[in-house]
């Protein structure tokens, strides 16, 4: 049994470390950086509905230039992106952004 003295207190729990929870992790950080925070995710990886579906041919039907992060532009040439580059897009923006640790 778990006592409340051995429980960790966090300000904010965010849940999902797809595009939205790991731009909401550096909002966390950017804007509110007396808070404590984390990230739960029930799958084992960051990325969201990018790692999930895998098949070939998987897009968005949004471009990156408006779907992407404010703070870090898409900066591919392609703004209809596969699955793969946004995959990639979210797990390097998590990783330079320390999120990725939370």
């Amino acid at each position: 049994m778990t006592t409340e003295s051995e429980l960790e207190h966090l300000d904010v729990l965010v849940v999902g470390a797809g595009l939205s929870g790991i731009g909401a992790g550096h909002y966390l950080q950017t804007d509110c950086p007396w808070a404590s925070y984390a990230i739960f995710e029930a799958r084992g990886a960051i990325g969201g509905t990018w790692d999930l579906f895998r098949y070939p041919g998987v897009r968005s039907d949004s471009d990156m230039y408006t779907l992407g992060y404010s703070f870090r532009p898409w900066d591919q040439d392609e703004s209809i992106a596969d699955g793969g580059a946004i995959l990639e897009y979210i797990r390097e923006t998590a990783r330079v952004e320390g999120i990725d640790r939370q």
